[in-house]
């Protein structure tokens, strides 16, 4: 069983000390060339833990850090601290953090035999820097110099144990579909994928067949599916036989011939039109 996001939050506040060691986050900073600080309170591991805990306790306020944790420091030093850090530091700890928890709980959350994981997208805002516009850029509805940079971001998480396996970070106006085949990597044998619409295309699943990974996506919202058993299917007058609706058209799936493993899952034997593999082969080209 899936649990909920408080049990998910409970059992992290608690082991969240046993997965970011001291140890384990200067390795971090040795590898990503971050060396040399002076000795003061805001070391790497004391910036990185006041980080966790601000977001365990609900993105609270960084003045309210001092009193959570003990220590004598200002808010703004908190945030000269926590800007020093490398970017890469982030995203290599992320990947440590989360290849320790799934370890530990590679049975949470399976369905039938299989790990679920979740793959969506969204967004967030950063400073008015000219570094980051040039980066990521702004809205289109926005004015030059009046708006703020936008970056939509798209993540991997395991459903068993809500841990985030992987993070996306793309510039403004990147479709999600252009960027999932970065998490790809992250999957296993016999995973199960479930996304929403936006990923839902016949270039997507023919990517996770050669990995052996299932899918889960919602249709898009013009197409229509009627799975009722005995079904009539009323086709629309079409002009050409090779426009009927249903009936993939691409040069490149023809070109693979109709005994491809790809061709012959995402084309049915008898499809709602009535058309075979073999007529299907016979229909030229447009």
């Amino acid at each position: 069983m899936v649990p909920n996001i408080t049990a998910i939050l409970q059992r992290l506040t608690g082991e969240w000390a046993a997965r970011l060691q001291p140890d384990a986050i200067l390795a971090v900073c040795g590898e990503v060339g971050y060396t040399g600080w002076r000795d003061r309170v805001l070391t790497p591991v004391t910036t990185m833990q006041l980080f966790l805990w601000q977001s365990l306790h609900g993105n609270t306020a960084c003045n309210h850090l001092p009193h959570l944790s003990g220590l004598r420091f200002s808010a703004a030093a908190y945030c000269q601290a926590r800007a020093r850090l490398p970017l890469r530091f982030f995203a290599l700890l992320l990947e440590r953090f989360s290849s320790a928890v799934q370890r530990s709980a590679v049975d949470d959350g399976r369905w039938q035999g299989h790990r679920p994981v979740l793959v969506d997208g969204s967004g967030c805002s950063m400073p008015a820097t000219p570094a980051l516009q040039d980066a990521f850029g702004q809205s289109t509805e926005q004015r030059p110099g009046c708006g703020v940079p936008v970056a939509p971001l798209l993540g991997l998480f395991h459903a068993g144990t809500g841990g985030l396996l992987k993070l996306v970070v793309a510039p403004l106006l990147t479709h999600d579909l252009a960027q999932v085949p970065k998490v790809h990597p992250m999957l296993a044998p016999g995973d199960v994928l479930v996304a929403d619409r936006g990923l839902c295309s016949y270039a997507h699943l023919a990517r996770l067949v050669p990995a052996d990974v299932h899918a889960v996506l919602r249709i898009g919202a013009r197409q229509m599916v009627d799975f009722t058993p005995g079904r009539h299917v009323v086709r629309p007058s079409v002009r050409r036989t090779s426009t009927v609706k249903g009936v993939p058209r691409s040069r490149g799936l023809k070109a693979l011939g109709v005994h491809d493993p790809r061709v012959a899952w995402l084309t049915p034997k008898t499809g709602p039109s009535g058309l075979t593999r073999e007529s299907l082969a016979a229909l030229p080209e447009t």
